[in-house]
């Protein structure tokens, strides 16, 4: 007969090494300049070999691999169409049209900080972060592209400024998620983070300009503008009705219809609209969504008479171009998944941090376990419920409340979202940017920043039950039946 194994979390080395196996294959991957898929695979099956020294069965380990699988489906579709969507909006001509009338009206110096300004009001006004990228920064980094404003400092500020609602927003899922967390509402929640939020907001708006100014006044000239406008009017027909593809993604993503149905319908309409306006071939737009728009090869243009910038600019897009960002979103998750089911997360958070008390110690606690979490789970709301489940008597001895704790914690899990490479969202942001995660990371200043200014804040108190608070609060909920039994 089969002795039935025992099963039980890893110890401080098992746990500890899951995490270095992964951060040194990725940091060998970037350092060579390859892709981080084999680094994320390999770490996976020792993620797995440590599950099962620790009892758990070959079935154990791979079932909720696959329960958690079925929810990220969705993300790897969304990834493909958002390939399909840019090569389809250029062969419409929806993205040079909107290029060819921009370009006069939009400076190179103002191009950076109006990409942080727009996408973070459309991020606050929809409530969506990926809805926000999949329109305005789509726009932003095809006029920054045709400029030649440098485009890791744009796919900074976008992927920053498309997060801002996450935040800032009452329609944004995470604000009302984190509000519950914290036993309070949403709008109580909002105030409570604009301690940290609003003046990283000032900061970045200002860091934008002064990298505007530095980098983007010298980046195109008239003449430079003009051949642009030269090349995509001698391939396309610029009339403004052929924006409507991008006015109907703006339509739907407001009136909150599922990001991936926006994004198939619009291409499908798009492709339309290259045929009537533009008389391509609809058979030839069909072969560009999935393998990718291509001048010569689409269109049977020669290449020769365009811009190096034009060409750059039309020749990309395709579901295929796509594959390998959404491996990364499957893989990750494979790993995410096993970190979770044997606790080790837990393992090495209590290893790190039962000792921590005071004030800047447990907020800068709560930062570091989300974004610990977020990083190796791609899960924000996971990433917020896990420090509240650690640290809130902590907070609570330490004479703050759920608002304190949760506020830092979701600085780090909706923002870190943006800044480590292997997270769905980092993906999509490269998917629709062409900037690797790292290469933007120096320029999302609100997606690190949020959680540093909230450890610097915790020094001094602002915002702090114990501290001081700008705005008035209402207590938690179970604080302020406290309160009441008190009087």
């Amino acid at each position: 007969m089969k002795k039935e194994r025992t099963k039980r979390r890893p110890n401080i080395i098992e746990a500890f090494s899951l995490i270095v196996v992964l951060l040194a294959l990725v940091v060998y991957s970037v350092n060579i300049g390859i892709n981080i898929n084999p680094a994320l695979a390999i770490s996976v099956v020792w993620c797995m070999i440590i599950a099962w020294r620790c009892g758990f069965s070959w079935s154990e380990i791979v079932e909720p691999i696959w329960d958690r699988l079925r929810g990220v489906i969705e993300i790897f579709l969304i990834i493909l169409a958002i390939g399909m969507f840019v090569a389809a909006m250029i062969f419409s001509g929806t993205i040079p049209t909107i290029i060819y009338y921009l370009i006069t009206i939009v400076s190179p110096a103002s191009m950076i900080v109006l990409s942080f300004v727009i996408t973070a009001i459309v991020s606050v006004i929809i409530g969506t972060s990926w809805g926000t990228v999949g329109t305005v920064g789509v726009i932003m980094i095809a006029i920054a592209q045709s400029m030649g404003v440098p485009l890791p400092i744009v796919a900074g500020a976008v992927a920053g400024g498309s997060h801002v609602g996450q935040l800032c927003s009452p329609m944004a899922d995470t604000t009302n998620v984190a509000a519950g967390f914290a036993r309070t509402d949403t709008m109580n929640m909002i105030k409570r983070m604009a301690h940290y939020t609003i003046p990283v907001i000032v900061l970045s708006t200002v860091g934008y300009l002064v990298l505007g100014f530095m980098y983007g006044s010298s980046s195109a000239d008239l003449a430079s503008v003009d051949l642009i406008r030269h090349d995509i009017a001698s391939v396309y027909n610029t009339n403004p009705l052929v924006i409507l593809p991008m006015v109907l993604v703006f339509v739907l993503t407001f009136r909150k219809a599922p990001i991936l149905k926006t994004l198939v319908v619009s291409s499908l309409i798009a492709l339309v609209f290259g045929a009537v306006f533009n008389g391509f071939d609809i058979g030839s737009g069909l072969d560009a969504v999935y393998s990718g728009f291509n001048l010569e090869s689409t269109l049977g243009i020669d290449p020769s008479g365009y811009s190096e910038i034009f060409l750059n600019l039309v020749n990309r897009g395709g579901a295929l171009d796509m594959v390998s960002a959404a491996l990364i979103v499957i893989i990750a998750t494979m790993f995410g998944t096993i970190m979770t089911e044997t606790k080790a997360i837990n393992v090495i958070a209590e290893a790190l941090f039962s000792h921590v008390k005071s004030r800047p110690a447990l907020t800068a606690s709560s930062v570091v376990v989300a974004g610990m979490v977020v990083g190796l789970t791609s899960s924000s709301f996971l990433a917020g419920m896990m420090p509240k489940d650690l640290f809130l008597k902590k907070f609570e001895d330490a004479g703050m409340d759920s608002l304190d704790l949760v506020s830092g914690a979701v600085s780090a899990s909706t923002q870190y979202l943006t800044c480590i490479p292997w997270c769905d969202t980092a993906v999509f942001l490269t998917s629709v940017t062409g900037v690797s995660t790292i290469a933007a990371l120096p320029y999302n200043f609100f997606g690190w920043g949020c959680s540093v200014m909230a450890i610097i804040l915790s020094f001094v108190g602002i915002g702090f039950k114990n501290g001081k608070r700008f705005v008035k609060l209402t207590p938690p909920q179970q604080d302020a039946e406290v309160e009441a039994a008190a009087e």
